[in-house]
């Protein structure tokens, strides 16, 4: 049923720590708007950041609260007002399954009209991140019954051939694409390039991504590092040639440097999703190797850095990777098609919750006992 009378059921974080169920009218749909029907949401480090209370975003602005959280979102296109269409202009309708990514850029800004990427956007609207809940009409967030979708944003014609609940991947597969720019920026002797051993640090889902994309485009040895064999054990699943279970520094370099023969590894991937991971993987490379740094998405603190020895003397390369890749985004829907039944997928998502039940939900998505939580109303 739609119209006025119609509510539609939303989790709001409030505060630090707070999430509380609440009930939003169904709004009325404006010119070149639409209305998207969620199926699935998934809780994403960037989630867990900010119900931890780490509130600034890019550029110190703050997120503002209450916001409904949720930006690895998929669901079917309830109402359209106009026309609307997906990235690559193709029209879309009314039943269509589709993915949209999170960001609105503003194409007024000099990071826009220079062409940079989508997120670099100086007044960036972003769906379950810094559009608040306080104003109608009101539902930003992939955590409840109905998205809003506004004007200019990025929608994904979805496959119904697809397990839905894999929608949720989409986004932070298209994180993966960083590996493409690497391999771009490489010259001859510099990675990243086929053959090459590659450090996956942190194989949660993020990790993972980067392992399966690192296994696609022909990486050579592919080490996973984490501290929970059961994430280990995954990896070994998904592609990787030697794992590594551990949380300790000293003993993570020392396997490295033997599982390299004391050279290091060509490219780190930092998918640890703390700050230490950073210097853990300046350690980790070679003369001349890259490190990729995926994994922090908030202002938590600072590390002691040692730029000569970890960086200079090295002739260390480092990318950081600002977030999802916009031209990556159909891309990561055909990894998922092309490879649907060669790689276990359904084993990255360890757990599915009603949004009804997003405390048990985000107390599992914040312990070491889960790989991808995903929400559904």
């Amino acid at each position: 049923m739609r119209g006025k009378n119609r509510n539609v059921r939303a989790v709001i974080l409030e505060r630090k720590g707070v999430l509380t169920l609440k009930d939003f009218p169904y709004p009325e749909v404006k010119e070149n708007c639409a209305i998207i029907k969620m199926e699935f949401s998934g809780i994403c480090g960037t989630d867990k950041h900010s119900f931890e209370g780490f509130f600034e975003q890019k550029g110190g602005r703050p997120i503002p609260l209450p916001v409904i959280q949720g930006h690895e979102n998929i669901g079917i296109i309830e109402e359209i007002n106009g026309s609307l269409l997906d990235h690559d202009g193709n029209e879309l309708f009314v039943g269509d399954r589709v993915v949209p990514a999170p960001n609105i850029s503003c194409g007024k800004c000099f990071a826009c009209r220079n062409n940079r990427p989508y997120y670099y956007c100086e007044s960036k609207l972003d769906y379950g991140n810094n559009i608040g809940a306080g104003e109608e009409p009101h539902i930003f967030g992939g955590w409840s019954e109905y998205l809003y979708i506004l004007p200019g944003s990025h929608l994904f014609k979805y496959p119904d051939s697809l397990d839905p609940r894999f929608g949720t991947f989409i986004e932070p597969l298209s994180v993966t694409g960083c590996l493409d720019k690497a391999r771009q920026w490489s010259s001859e002797w510099e990675p990243f390039r086929s053959g090459d051993t590659v450090v996956i640090l942190g194989t949660g889902p993020i990790g993972l991504f980067h392992l399966i994309k690192s296994n696609l485009m022909g990486a050579g040895k592919i080490i996973a590092v984490d501290p929970y064999k059961f994430r280990t054990s995954l990896a070994s699943d998904f592609g990787a040639s030697e794992v590594v279970t551990s949380n300790d520094s000293e003993e993570i370099k020392d396997n490295i440097k033997k599982l390299t023969n004391n050279i290091g590894a060509d490219l780190v991937v930092d998918c640890t999703g703390v700050s230490e991971g950073f210097t853990i993987a300046l350690d980790l490379i070679r003369e001349g190797g890259m490190v990729l740094e995926v994994g922090i998405f908030s202002n938590s603190h600072d590390i002691p850095i040692n730029p000569h020895s970890q960086i200079l003397e090295k002739s260390a390369r480092v990318i950081g990777v600002g977030g999802d890749d916009i031209s990556q985004y159909y891309p990561s829907i055909k990894i998922l098609e092309r490879n649907i039944k060669k790689l276990p997928w359904e084993k990255i998502i360890s757990h599915n919750f009603q949004i009804e039940n997003v405390h048990e939900a985000m107390d599992i998505a914040m312990s070491d006992k889960s790989m991808k939580v995903i929400l559904h109303p």
